[in-house]
């Protein structure tokens, strides 16, 4: 299930910082198991030896399960083994360094990536716009390339007045330039494509095509014709979108709403670039933030998450509940203008949209005793308008 955004909001960010948490907590699985393989590359059979392999196997087998018994208790910071040889230790105690340098590189890429996914909205965003005025190109080009036996007067699309007003937008080309959101050489095929065998014989454009002089509105119409039913819909323009992005499904709601209210204008004056979000400096701050508070009092909700759920094994919860769980807390202790409530329901949303059937009730119910117990025991404050604190 999808969310349709006006443009990049909160919602989203909380969306995509779910995702996002979801992946590392897969990659630290995926990186808990490698420090596995390093222990046991280390016991393998020296076969320089005089000695047989299988002569060698025991006490390698038992040194690898000591080592392997010792990186838990290192894991988990509970040391009982005793007697451990110091082979078995320094094996384990480089396995769990080994093991948090991934850890460590894996959240500072994920983290870079997960902001160069929402900002890549904006770049996408001015790549549809680029390829109006590209195609508006190709109608040119076409015109030129039939000579006289041309009755197409194709290039009236590149005397409309929104698209040259579009270019000539001041900071237009400059945007384009600095977020890389111009079209390659390479693309050039499939806007020829797309305007020969979609836009040309369209009933609409041709009707355009017909009128020699356009006013403001009719020029304006053809561009969101365009945009809606070609760049928007066409299968060539999403597939081109879907193998470049694989969470293309998720964002074509926010560039389709933010690429059709560039165009809600009255007069060519009205014409400017959308904003990413209404406050985006704000946002990222929220966004990078309920990421990192989550992740780092990831221990200290669990426990207070399991003394909630008594009758249930931490490890039985599914992961999903558990991450939206404690993005909850995270949100609800250190955003004191968010309300709880407005927490509360975010992310009952969210477990019904990437949990389990029942995950809204549970989270809800969760929640809601979690935000009073902590409100009561001040660990919970809110300030700002319309909220009193630890009410």
């Amino acid at each position: 299930v999808l969310y349709t955004f006006p443009m990049v909001n909160r919602r989203l960010l909380r969306t995509k910082a779910f995702q996002t948490i979801y992946a590392f907590r897969t990659l630290e699985r995926a990186n808990y198991q490698l420090a596995f393989d390093y222990i046991a590359g280390q016991f393998l059979p020296n076969l320089d030896l005089m000695i047989p392999k299988e002569e060698q196997m025991p006490k390698l087998e038992g040194l690898r399960k000591l080592a392997e018994v010792h990186f838990e208790e290192l894991f988990k910071r509970e040391i009982t083994t005793t007697d451990i040889p110091a082979d078995a230790q320094n094996v384990a105690k480089k396995a769990l360094e080994i093991y948090r340098e991934a850890v460590k590189r894996d959240r500072t890429r994920i983290t870079h990536q997960m902001l160069e996914d929402i900002t890549g909205i904006y770049t996408d965003y001015l790549k549809l716009l680029q390829l109006l005025l590209d195609l508006a190109d190709v109608a040119v080009w076409d015109e030129q390339r039939r000579l006289l036996e041309s009755e197409h007067k194709t290039s009236r699309l590149g005397e409309n007045q929104v698209l040259l007003a579009l270019r000539k937008l001041p900071n237009f080309e400059t945007e384009v330039i600095r977020n890389d959101a111009k079209w390659g050489d390479e693309d050039q095929n499939m806007m020829r494509k797309l305007f020969l065998e979609a836009i040309l014989p369209d009933p609409t454009f041709q009707a355009y095509l017909r009128t020699t002089k356009h006013s403001f509105d009719e020029d304006l119409a053809i561009v969101l014709h365009i945009l809606k039913t070609f760049i928007l819909k066409h299968h060539t323009v999403v597939e081109y979108f879907e193998e470049k992005d694989l969470n293309w499904g998720e964002k074509k709601d926010v560039l389709k709403s933010l690429a059709t209210k560039t165009f809600k204008i009255n007069t060519l004056e009205e014409l400017e670039l959308q904003p990413l979000a209404m406050n985006w400096e704000d946002d990222k701050f929220f966004f990078t933030d309920l990421f990192n508070y989550t992740l780092d009092n990831d221990l200290k909700y669990e426990k207070w998450i399991i003394e909630q759920t008594k009758n249930w094994e931490a490890d039985r919860l599914a992961m999903t509940d558990m991450i939206i769980l404690k993005m909850g807390l995270a949100e609800m202790i250190h955003f004191s203008s968010i309300p709880v409530k407005v927490s509360i329901n975010e992310y009952i949303e969210l477990g019904k949209n990437y949990s389990t059937p029942k995950s809204g009730q549970f989270i809800n119910g969760l929640l809601d005793v979690l935000s009073h117990k902590l409100q009561q025991e001040n660990v919970i404050r809110k300030s700002g308008r319309g909220l009193i604190d630890n009410k």
